[in-house]
């Protein structure tokens, strides 16, 4: 279950869409999880992802970013997820994720979905 919360319409939409689509593309279709966004004024960072209980996250999402930024940072999280989901987490996760998002970024940027 997806839940989005905060935001304007059109970054609801955007984030949606994103979650979609990485959900397909991270192969996370056949795993069982809860995902919450709250896209909100966030103070000291684009946005974090909150592992809650077993398979159940909360990410929340900077409002103050450029779409482009706004896309590739929720990317950035999804990745944590199926880090968490896949018991694949190491260090501080950042590795891969540095190493994925802005080219998972490109490839729904291509896609045009958004």
């Amino acid at each position: 279950m997806i839940t989005i919360r905060g935001g304007k319409q059109h970054e609801r939409r955007i984030a949606q869409t994103t979650i979609d689509w990485a959900i397909s593309n991270l192969s996370l279709q056949d795993h069982t999880f809860s995902l919450r966004l709250v896209i909100q004024a966030l103070d000291d960072c684009y946005g974090e992802c909150i592992h809650k209980k077993p398979n159940a996250f909360t990410i929340r999402l900077n409002t103050n970013m450029t779409i482009r930024d706004f896309v590739s940072t929720l990317i950035h999280e999804m990745i944590h997820v199926r880090q968490y989901l896949e018991d694949t987490w190491t260090h501080d996760g950042e590795r891969e994720c540095g190493e994925l998002e802005m080219f998972l970024t490109d490839e729904l940027w291509k896609s045009g979905l958004i």
